[in-house]
């Protein structure tokens, strides 16, 4: 199993008992190239970015939270740094760690717009990109971007095929007939360096979505946001894409799960790691490796970990980075995942 976490870019994670959410700092504190430095000197398999452009103070109704309690997991008034303006910094200042949105909302930019700056960022990389991409969530911000909350799983995908086309390096100009973008001979240059494209990863939690992960992406990447989460609540999903695959005549030897989960590491003696019942991926090495090894028995090849942090502190992230690399990485590694899935990403 290999592992990444996600980046500080949108705050610092937080969970209680029942919920876990951001919390925010400045960004003058989030030292960016920093903890990806330290992920990388670390054997850290990936850095992950989250994706908004502006958000409101709340969300009504809320369509993206936590199922036990209804709460989004944004503050009022978050700040984000932009992912991919970061992303382009760390892949200048790093050279093996490779790097995703988490995710791209697609519908919130001309497909052509991001296929451009993600095949830039790959060329900075050297090949390191992961294509995270979503639908989104938040209706407001939507509205406030002049699309159609009801669009956004039409519009994703047909991003993701404008994305792959643009992407296709046996093609020199690009077209598209949809039913929200629609152009002709366009070019779209240079392609990204990774053949036939970097991986693309769907992010989602219903049905729909593993259906457009089934038939359009390299993988799919759901959340586990919830301390009560655990490693089979997506089962459902893994059965869709079965189904999915086998009408289509796919080889899921080549589909990769991934999953993203709050996590913290603890002494035995830390509250966290003595709860009961114990939040998903907390309390001691032993115990989140066997977390993280029943998500390997489900077919997870990478897990994200959005580490928490109480403090709201930057140096807590890097403490919680160091110790994870130090105790938790080594036996991860050893980790294969099950069943049918692609082994590694």
């Amino acid at each position: 199993m290999q592992i990444g976490y996600f980046m500080d870019t949108h705050g610092l994670g937080i969970r209680d008992d029942d919920d876990w959410w951001l919390q925010p700092i400045p960004a003058s504190e989030m030292e960016p190239l920093e903890i990806a430095r330290i992920g990388e000197e670390n054997g850290f398999h990936s850095l992950w970015f989250s994706d908004h452009v502006a958000m409101p103070p709340q969300s009504v109704p809320i369509t993206y939270a936590n199922p036990d309690t209804g709460k989004r997991h944004y503050p009022a008034r978050p700040v984000m740094l932009d992912g991919a303006a970061v992303m382009g910094a760390v892949a200048a200042t790093t050279t093996r760690i490779k790097m995703a949105p988490s995710v791209l909302i697609a519908p919130y930019r001309p497909p052509m717009h991001d296929a451009r700056q993600f095949s830039t960022i790959d060329h900075l990389s050297n090949g390191r990109l992961i294509m995270g991409v979503g639908a989104g969530w938040c209706r407001e911000e939507f509205e406030g971007l002049g699309l159609r909350f009801e669009d956004r799983v039409s519009m994703t995908e047909e991003c993701i095929e404008i994305y792959k086309r643009a992407w296709d390096h046996e093609s020199e100009l690009v077209s598209f007939q949809g039913q929200h973008y629609r152009f002709q001979n366009l070019s779209m240059d240079p392609k990204p360096l990774q053949r036939p494209h970097p991986p693309i990863i769907y992010g989602g939690t219903t049905p729909l979505g593993a259906r457009v992960a089934a038939r359009s992406c390299d993988g799919l990447y759901p959340m586990f946001p919830s301390p009560k989460a655990r490693p089979d609540d997506k089962d459902s999903l893994l059965e869709i894409i079965r189904r999915e695959a086998d009408r289509n005549g796919r080889d899921l030897s080549q589909f990769a799960l991934l999953g993203s989960v709050s996590a913290r590491v603890t002494d035995a003696d830390d509250p966290h790691a003595r709860k009961v019942p114990r939040p998903i991926c907390g309390g001691t090495p032993e115990q989140v490796l066997s977390d993280l090894e029943r998500f390997a028995e489900h077919g997870y090849c990478l897990m994200v970990l959005h580490l928490d942090c109480p403090s709201r502190s930057v140096d807590e992230l890097k403490e919680q980075l160091y110790r994870v690399a130090e105790e938790v990485l080594p036996t991860a590694a050893t980790f294969r995942p099950q069943g049918e899935w692609r082994k590694e990403l």
